[in-house]
């Protein structure tokens, strides 16, 4: 009769799994959050932590009975869908596609941890971020790899 208090092997994996989840998408969250971003530290971590909890979930309902692809094909749908509603032109610019592509990158990650994929969870976090590192420093370094900014326009880049 205690057994059924207990919380299952499913809980505490999830837990884990939960833990990781806020580490990946906090870092990513507050390098963004302390650059001024759309997209900061709250909505890297719910996004990760979301997408790692549906993708944990419909792997623990389908074992052994149903196809856990079907649970990825959905979050990509959704994802794709969530992103494509930060994209606009506006003046002849297309904004919102680094956020975009962050949402994308974000959900990535979090499937990987629900997947049970946690290394690969943690080297796509730290290339991501390595990659946002390097490229800053590139166009800091070479001015003519960032587009000019007109006078009163927000960054294209956010």
């Amino acid at each position: 009769m205690t057994s059924a208090l207990l919380p299952s092997e499913f809980f505490w994996s999830a837990v884990i799994k939960f833990a990781l989840a806020v580490f990946c998408g906090g870092l990513i969250g507050v390098d963004r959050q302390l650059r001024g971003k759309p997209a900061g530290i709250r909505i890297c971590i719910v996004l990760v932590l979301t997408t790692t909890f549906m993708a944990d979930l419909g792997s623990e309902i389908t074992k052994g009975s149903g196809d856990p692809s079907r649970v990825l094909g959905a979050i990509i749908t959704g994802i794709g869908f969530l992103g494509g509603g930060v994209i606009f032109a506006q003046g002849g610019r297309v904004q919102g596609m680094t956020t975009a592509t962050l949402i994308w990158a974000l959900a990535a990650i979090g499937t990987s941890i629900g997947l049970g994929y946690r290394y690969s969870a943690v080297a796509m976090t730290l290339l991501l971020m390595a990659v946002v590192f390097l490229t800053d420093w590139a166009e800091a370094r070479f001015p003519g790899l960032r587009p000019e900014l007109e006078p009163g326009s927000r960054d294209p880049q956010e």
